[in-house]
């Protein structure tokens, strides 16, 4: 009877392994390509207190992951437009970007569909917090 407890335990430990690493490579091939920004929302929090500031800036650009884990992106929001490139990893939830000589932003993924993403992430400076809601559809 133990043996068959034991060797139960391990196999749904074994299941519970294989399926992490799926949805890992699962959303890496998804996110592969070029995806419009469709939407970035958000709101500022002032730390301390107060009513929060909320934006929404639409059709902002685009990003483009490769799948040697560089990408690149463009944006064109409030007035001004930027390229940049960036370094990518993710795990089954999540999304890092790197950018050279800058803190590196952990997306938490919320819609992980082929054609479809939702990405969130909040930044903190010394005055205020600031959460994220990206939306972003397969070109």
């Amino acid at each position: 009877m133990k043996k068959i407890i034991t060797l139960t335990l391990i196999i749904a430990a074994l299941a519970v392994t294989f399926s992490s690493c799926n949805k890992e490579k699962q959303l890496e091939k998804r996110i592969e390509g070029t995806w419009n920004i469709d939407k970035a929302d958000g709101i500022v929090t002032p730390i301390g207190g107060g009513a929060g500031q909320t934006f929404s800036f639409p059709n902002i650009g685009t990003f483009t992951f490769k799948s040697d884990g560089t990408g690149t992106s463009s944006t064109n929001f409030g007035g001004g437009s930027q390229n940049s490139t960036f370094n990518w990893t993710n795990t089954e939830t999540t999304v890092t970007i790197t950018e050279s000589g800058k803190t590196p932003s952990v997306m938490t993924v919320t819609t992980n569909e082929k054609t479809k993403q939702i990405w969130t992430s909040t930044e903190s400076d010394a005055t205020s917090s600031t959460t994220y809601t990206y939306t972003l559809s397969k070109k």
